[in-house]
Formats: structure tokens, C-alpha cells, sequence
């Protein structure tokens, strides 16, 4: 539908016009600018991931919620003893 409408608009005598070196600078500097919002939202993430992986870090040294399993004092494979009656 979106092609369509495209395809229409551009066959308009205004837009013939625009068929010159003019709409390749404007597509530029659509995709210009394009680049530079995708730039800002990738390095704005990357930083909040970064500053809650650091603040996560002192969070884990002051409170272990999540704490890993310990095998203290178990053996890997413990043996069944049968008993027998």
C-alpha cells in the first residue's frame, strides 16, 4: 500500500523535478540524520547497561540474594547405602 502511494506521488510533475540530484541530497541527509539518532540510542544504551552492570556489582557485594550453590562438605556423587534387613 505504503509502495503504492510512493509510486503515485513520485509520477506527479512536481516530483519529476525532483528527480535530479536534489532528491538523492535530501535522501542524505534523511539517512544522515537516521545514522546519527541510531548512533545516539545505541552509545545511550550501551552506557545504561554499563552504569547497571557497575551499580548491580556493589549491589552483589553488599547483598548476596542470589547466591550460587555451594557443594561444601558434599561430594560431587554422593553413594546410596542399602540397607539390609
Amino acid at each position: 500500500m505504503g509502495v503504492l502511494l510512493l509510486l503515485l506521488l513520485l509520477q506527479t510533475p512536481a516530483a519529476e523535478a525532483l528527480m535530479e540530484p536534489e532528491f538523492c541530497y535530501i535522501l542524505d541527509a534523511i539517512l544522515f540524520l537516521y545514522g546519527i539518532v541510531l548512533t545516539a540510542i545505541y552509545c545511550r544504551l550501551k552506557f545504561l547497561i554499563y552504569r547497571e552492570s557497575q551499580q548491580g556489582a556493589t549491589k552483589k557485594k553488599e547483598e548476596a540474594v542470589y547466591a550460587g550453590l555451594s557443594s561444601e562438605g558434599q561430594e560431587t556423587y554422593e553413594t546410596l547405602e542399602i540397607k539390609s534387613s
